[in-house]
């Protein structure tokens, strides 16, 4: 059961390093359309997303917390969990909403700052974990640092969006190797 969720959390890891880059690209080409149907486009990858990101990063937590007791970077996790959340109900308010559009939509950006500066000591943090993830741990936290760094600027976000789609194949690697661990040790 738990070789499966982790196969699970790697395949949604996958789906979101290989959508997060068009989805980037649509969300930048739908910005200031105030149609109906790129309102519900917009809100369609807002929620998406977020439910993607929220279910990953919980999953990594959990992942984190049962296999080797670390609960250093839970704080971080749940702040950027938190964060995710209330920047996409920012943003949703301000699609369903138009009077609020740009006062949401300036709240949601401080909250990416923060999300991107919490991103970064997460990264920090990760890197006191007791296993090396087939040597991927290194990586995979500056890669969160970076990302974290490119999303508290705003300027570098489009590079912030590549970093993070890297980062999450990344995870996606480790939670292929860790189902592929378990399934050899039921083996034996």
């Amino acid at each position: 059961m738990i070789r499966k969720i982790f196969t699970i959390s790697g395949w949604l890891a996958m789906i979101s390093a290989f959508a997060s880059i068009p989805m980037a690209y649509l969300a930048f080409t739908l910005e200031g359309r105030v149609d109906t149907v790129g309102a519900i486009m917009q809100g369609g990858m807002q929620v998406a997303g977020t439910a993607l990101y929220v279910i990953i990063t919980l999953l990594l937590k959990r992942f984190l917390n049962r296999f080797f007791g670390f609960h250093d970077t839970d704080k971080s996790i749940d702040l950027m969990v938190m964060a995710n959340i209330v920047a996409a109900l920012f943003v949703l308010g301000g699609l369903c909403f138009p009077e609020i559009r740009e006062t949401a939509g300036q709240a949601a950006v401080v909250i990416m700052v923060f999300q991107g500066v919490v991103q970064i000591r997460f990264g920090y943090l990760l890197l006191k974990a007791p296993n090396n993830f087939g040597g991927l741990l290194k990586p995979f936290c500056y890669l969160n640092m970076a990302t974290g760094l490119c999303v508290a600027s705003l300027l570098l976000i489009l590079v912030g969006v590549v970093l993070s789609a890297i980062s999450d194949l990344m995870l996606a690697t480790i939670f292929f190797n860790i189902a592929n661990e378990l399934k050899a040790a039921e083996s034996r």
